[in-house]
């Protein structure tokens, strides 16, 4: 009979830590610093809207001209980590950046006005035309954070069974310095394994929506939740979804892969014990989804032995074949070294 499936849906309104749109990893030289605008400075360029900036410990990066990346001709929020030195050597300069940016002076980490003279405001950091620091503040030093450095805001989470698989959906409306997504499950909502692992967008002030695949769904209620990683490692949880994936075939039987674990340039042997149909689609998919070998198998009966070719180029990894009719669907897990 065809797969029975039972979803539970929740939909979150969850605040995580803010990120970043699409934006490029700046960090400094490593070599002693330099001009904020000078392209020597940094790695791999000279910083933009929304990029990612971390000012390396033993890097004294100076802002001896206007930086001006407020709104509106800077949307995307920029998020600055400091483990050396950001200084204003010269009186006048101001940097300016877009709402939703956050700047975070780490230990060792410090904020310098080294230009003599001038008044107690000819430099100032700026944050969505706020001032959140001025020269006559003096020099700070970390741990310190200016601004919002929020987590993502995530409007929602989903996950839904579709006949012989979990579909899991999220949607960010804000995201600050977001590395990636792991997609973690767990049978008992205590402990938990790695399903996928999903890129973020970095800094981001638009709705994002992200779509992945749960291919080898476990039987039964299985809890699934989303990790967020910021780039320095820190992270945070969304809310748990419970999801009940029920599987029904007829005659109980089993695929079987060998050799397993298998070498690209092999041959993989799906054998089909206590199985009997007209017609079966065998697929080869690696854990993202992507697929890498597809055939329609006819007149399937017990003991049937279908060959499974493993091109030499195929990356090692995990892979999942799955075999699927009209109303049955087997699956095993392959691992090609």
């Amino acid at each position: 009979m065809k797969n029975k499936v039972l979803a539970f849906v929740i939909l979150l309104v969850v605040c995580f830590v803010p990120k970043r749109q699409f934006a490029t990893i700046v960090v400094s030289n490593g070599t002693g610093g330099g001009d904020w605008g000078a392209p020597a400075t940094w790695t791999p360029g000279v910083p933009g809207c929304g990029d990612t900036i971390t000012i390396k410990a033993g890097d004294i990066v100076t802002i001896a001209a206007q930086q001006d990346y407020s709104e509106p001709g800077c949307a995307s929020p920029m998020f600055i980590t400091i483990d050396g030195t950001l200084d204003f050597p010269v009186n006048g300069p101001k940097l300016r950046l877009p709402c939703n940016s956050g700047v975070m002076i780490n230990a060792g980490g410090s904020l310098t006005a080294s230009g003599g003279g001038g008044g107690g405001s000819a430099n100032f950091l700026e944050i969505c035309g706020v001032t959140v620091w001025r020269k006559a503040d003096g020099d700070q030093f970390g741990p310190l954070i200016f601004g919002t450095p929020l987590p993502i805001e995530l409007l929602s989470f989903e996950a839904n069974v579709n006949e012989d698989r979990v579909d899991v959906k999220w949607v960010t409306t804000t995201e600050i310095n977001n590395d990636f997504f792991t997609i973690e499950r767990s049978v008992d909502a205590e402990n938990w394994e790695v399903v996928l692992i999903a890129s973020g967008a970095g800094n981001s002030n638009q709705v994002i929506d992200y779509f992945e695949i749960d291919y080898e769904p476990l039987a039964g209620i299985t809890y699934y939740r989303l990790k967020q990683t910021d780039f320095d490692g820190k992270y945070s949880y969304s809310n748990i979804v419970p999801v009940k994936f029920e599987v029904n075939t007829s005659g109980g039987g089993i695929i079987n892969l060998f050799p397993s674990p298998a070498n690209p340039g092999e041959t993989v042997y799906v054998e089909f014990e206590d199985i009997n149909g007209a017609e079966f689609l065998v697929v080869l998919r690696d854990i993202k989804g992507r697929e890498f070998y597809s055939k329609v198998i006819v007149n399937v009966e017990n003991g049937k032995l279908v060959g499974v070719p493993i091109e030499r180029e195929i990356p090692t990894g995990i892979y999942l074949i799955t075999a699927t009719s009209e109303n049955q669907m087997y699956s095993q897990k392959l691992i090609i070294k």
